[in-house]
């Protein structure tokens, strides 16, 4: 066989984790209450379950433990990273980058490059773009990319079964060790009214039919462009980004279509009474599980009247070319729905843990709506499981998760919430192995850099205080009521948030919240957020 290595570079992934919200809401539940039948959701749409943020939980707290655990899962030096770069059209301030927010928060070093990138759902691809080339050019060596989103819809609208919530988080350097990059793209771009949200909505606006053909029409263009600039490739794995699970596999179905099969319907007429009534059945079967194989193909081959022997081999064909290329990663948007900017890495992410091999190409299109696309492949390093053997891997985020009922995930949505949180004394947790954070914040709690010159707090507030914040704790005290969400003075007293339903003696895992002062006095104070650890019941130590 004819090596490809000639397509690729020498910069690509050399670590690569995710994070999502814990809660969960039945997808067939939210048909129920919606009086819809749940077969329009779970075949019609592919999905099984929706994420749910809480109603504090934000894209720095799920993008957050995405770039730890892929700095962790790595064995990367935070300070070795020189740039960082945040994919995400969920926007925390309309001025101020959320890249540095991370990068304070992870300790990387003070010389540091840092951007967000917004356009779309594509942001995060664009990231990896601009670090590919900064790096080939030595201006840096190692980038940190985030790609972390919650996606939002009016409830009732027939895009509410579509939300989910989710991040990615990539190193990106020369001589990685899961998988290189393409030396060429494919792109395409246009001025598209398919999706928008407007400035200051919560909830994003899609126009249905027209949004899928342009995803479609997209898609297939950058297909087009990327054999336009290597020519024809082989891929072992085909990722598409996914607003739900159907659409990739309808992009699959137009690939082969209208690229692979393209005299499809010139092909000869016989006589389907020929075929075996068990062959028959089983094609039936197949067309009406769209789970398995896309339908349109089997259609046209029975229109046609293929012999049983034909048939065979195209079944063959098909199966290998779109269940075991296309299928296996849609498991991941049907349990965590539409994450935007982590939609297409993390379904690579999953094939990377589960289904790849040393020296498999993987095609990816990243579409962003508005619109633009962007296609391109990665070829699987040979040593790329010395990394992934570590965990967290996707399939515990599958596995360990909460129940919300859709009652709950309305009054979460609507805000009317109130977090029920309790005070707690923690100590490292005996496995914890020194992981963790270091925060730095004032007598009142803001959080403040760790900056020369600039280690105090803006609103005038008094103090300096340095913690570690462990990974992995163990709650020592018996929790404490917490009466006001707004005083943060805890902090500097040896105390952290915890979850309202632990006790004394649990194991405690590390998360941040976002903090909003509404009583805010001082006029340019106010919108100021902080974000401060909480710990909650562990799930599974990694």
């Amino acid at each position: 066989m004819i090596s490809d290595d000639y397509l690729f570079t020498n910069i690509g992934i050399d670590s690569i984790s995710f994070h999502a919200p814990r809660h969960f809401v039945d997808i067939t539940e939210l048909a129920k209450e919606r009086d819809v039948d749940p077969n329009k959701y779970r075949k019609g749409l592919l999905l099984k379950e929706m994420r749910l943020p809480e109603v504090d939980e934000d894209i720095i707290s799920i993008g957050l433990k995405a770039a730890y655990n892929a700095l962790n899962r790595g064995h990367i030096n935070p300070k070795e990273i020189d740039a960082v770069f945040v994919g995400t059209e969920t926007i925390t301030y309309a001025v101020k980058s959320v890249s540095n927010i991370f990068a304070e928060m992870l300790g990387l070093q003070k010389n540091i490059l840092t951007q967000d990138i917004y356009n779309a759902c594509a942001g995060g691809t664009l990231a990896i773009l601009n670090a590919i080339g900064l790096i080939e050019r030595d201006i840096i060596n190692k980038a940190l990319v985030i790609s972390a989103d919650i996606s939002s819809y009016h409830l009732g609208t027939p895009s509410e079964p579509t939300q989910g919530s989710g991040a990615i988080a990539f190193i990106i350097s020369k001589n990685p060790r899961i998988a290189t990059f393409s030396k060429k793209f494919g792109m395409i771009s246009g001025d598209i009214n398919d999706f928008y949200r407007p400035a200051n909505e919560k909830n994003a606006k899609v126009f249905g039919h027209y949004s899928v053909d342009a995803y479609i029409n997209f898609q297939l263009g950058a297909y087009d462009d990327l054999i336009r600039h290597i020519g024809d490739f082989y891929a072992d794995y085909y990722t598409f980004h996914a607003p739900f699970s159907k659409l990739p596999l309808k992009a699959m179905q137009y690939i082969i279509q209208k690229r692979w099969i393209k005299n499809i319907n010139d092909l000869p007429k016989i006589n389907r009474n020929d075929l075996k009534s068990s062959l028959l059945k089983k094609i039936d079967y197949f067309l009406h599980d769209v789970t398995l194989l896309p339908e349109f193909i089997y259609l046209k081959l029975k229109e046609k009247g293929f012999s049983s022997d034909r048939l065979e081999n195209w079944a063959h064909w098909i199966n290998t070319n779109v269940k075991e290329r296309v299928l296996p990663q849609l498991r991941v948007p049907m349990h965590f729905g539409n994450m935007y900017n982590a939609a297409v890495w993390s379904q690579i992410q999953f094939i990377l843990e589960n289904h790849a091999n040393p020296h498999d190409t993987i095609y990816f299109g990243s579409y962003g709506s508005g619109a633009t696309c962007i296609s391109g492949l990665l070829k699987v390093r040979p040593q790329f499981k010395s990394v992934l053997r570590y965990g967290p891997k996707i399939n515990d985020y599958i596995k360990f998760k909460e129940r919300k009922s859709v009652q709950e995930y309305e009054q979460i949505k609507s805000g009317t919430v109130e977090m029920r949180s309790l005070l707690g004394r923690i100590s490292e947790h005996k496995l914890n192995e020194e992981r963790g954070f270091t925060l730095h914040f004032c007598d009142e709690g803001c959080i403040i850099p760790n900056k020369k010159g600039l280690n105090y707090c803006p609103k005038g507030h008094s103090g300096f205080h340095e913690r570690f914040f462990p990974l992995f704790a163990t709650l020592e005290s018996n929790p404490i009521v917490y009466p006001n969400t707004n005083d943060l003075s805890y902090l500097n007293k040896g105390l952290v948030r915890v979850a309202w339903n632990v006790r004394k003696g649990n194991s405690l895992e590390y998360e941040v919240r976002r903090v909003e002062n509404k009583e805010e006095k001082d006029f340019n104070a106010m919108g100021l957020l902080n974000w401060v650890p909480i710990y909650i019941p562990i799930q599974n130590i990694y």
